[in-house]
């Protein structure tokens, strides 16, 4: 875009410049997450969705689901991807239980578990920054849709791997969930500041201050905790995936493009003529970005559909159907979302494989019931709202 003139370099800088809330966001919440790994609270989490369960292993697929909808909504799906994946495959492994249903698990759930609040996903992040949508007034309207897109996933899941997934499991060798928390203290301290943490998110519009400020401020907290205890090194901060964020200026750069190019004036064209809250805008604006995002990713996806919207001067709840879109629709190719790419890539490092044929037949029928079914929860969330 910018050897060929259609972004000017003042351009660049500006559209990186609109994006500093949420790249300033997205760092804070990878540097939370990789504090939050260092207590052990994922290995100690898996161990008690395991212990619950009490040998019945469909009862721990349940757990593990629930448990990755939790970690997804509060930690975003990149730490489901990146940190609770490795946990769970370790845990079947274990076990000797079958690996694939727990991989699909990982890569369904870290994408549908991540409509609930803005920090789950960068592109909530993207479009509650840019339509001024508050942590409260998004996860308001998200809730509904959030558990339809919950439920439905998980009964589509029991469906698919209903001959694969074991009746029972031997968990007598399993240790004691408290055994693989290294330093009890430190464990604490990174359960209170996550509440802590959670609870500001929502109370940070009050006082004025943006959301990441809550969520660096945790991070501060951690760190000090962690270096404490001995269990967090200056090292630690190689361990962030720094290779985000050119990504994502470089994809703020390329839309920049598109727009300068007409080509966001012509899609916004299209959708002010549909009428405004009906159920076809809304899954027109679900299913165009559901169908982008599995062709070309969904963060690029996501970034032309806002400017769309923006464009179009669309209303809110077009604008969550097309999030909804991207967030849960990227379920078809691997290349879809950044988090079915690292669980898969993750799985591959471990020796366990998942055909990217096998996700694609899955996908092409399940995809579009989770987006049909979570838009029509939003449509019909909105309308008993009015």
């Amino acid at each position: 875009m910018l050897t060929f003139g259609l972004v000017s370099p003042r351009e660049a800088i500006g559209a990186t410049l609109a994006g500093k809330n949420a790249l300033l966001f997205l760092l804070s919440l990878l540097a939370l997450s990789l504090l939050v790994g260092k207590s052990g609270f994922f290995d100690w989490a898996a161990l008690r969705c395991a212990r619950i369960a009490k040998g019945n292993a469909r009862s721990l697929y349940r757990n593990a689901f629930v448990l990755g909808a939790i970690v997804t909504a509060i930690l975003s799906l990149d730490t489901t991807a990146v940190i609770l994946t490795p946990v769970m495959l370790a845990l079947v492994r274990r076990l000797k239980l079958p690996a694939a249903p727990y991989i699909v698990l990982c890569a369904l759930v870290a994408n549908v578990g991540s409509l609930l609040i803005p920090i789950s996903n960068l592109t909530n992040i993207l479009f509650a920054d840019a339509f001024h949508l508050t942590f409260a007034a998004f996860a308001a309207r998200m809730v509904a849709p959030q558990i339809v897109a919950l439920a439905t996933t998980y009964a589509l899941l029991r469906r698919q791997f209903r001959r694969q997934i074991a009746e029972h499991f031997d968990g007598e060798s399993l240790p004691e969930p408290a055994s693989v928390v290294p330093n009890r203290a430190y464990f604490l301290v990174c359960v209170t500041v996550l509440v802590v943490v959670l609870i500001g998110y929502f109370l940070a519009p009050l006082v004025r201050i943006e959301p990441y400020v809550i969520a660096f401020a945790g991070t501060g907290v951690l760190a000090i905790a962690g270096a404490a205890s001995g269990r967090v090194r200056i090292r630690a901060v190689s361990e962030l995936s720094w290779g985000v964020f050119p990504f994502v200026v470089g994809l703020f750069v390329a839309v920049q493009g598109l727009e300068n190019l007409g080509i966001i004036g012509l899609s916004s064209g299209w959708l002010a003529h549909m009428r405004p809250g009906s159920p076809e805008k809304f899954l027109a604006a679900a299913g165009a970005t559901a169908f982008a995002s599995n062709i070309m990713n969904n963060l690029p996806a996501a970034l032309i559909a806002r400017s769309v919207l923006l464009a179009s001067h669309a209303d809110t709840g077009t604008v969550l159907a097309a999030l909804i879109g991207a967030d849960v629709g990227p379920i078809v190719t691997p290349f879809g979302s950044l988090a079915t790419m690292l669980v898969l890539a993750l799985a591959r490092r471990e020796g366990e494989e998942v055909r990217s044929g096998r996700l694609v037949i899955l996908g092409l029928w399940a995809a579009p019931a989770i987006v049909v079914a979570t838009t029509l929860a939003l449509g019909l969330a909105l309308s008993l709202a009015r």
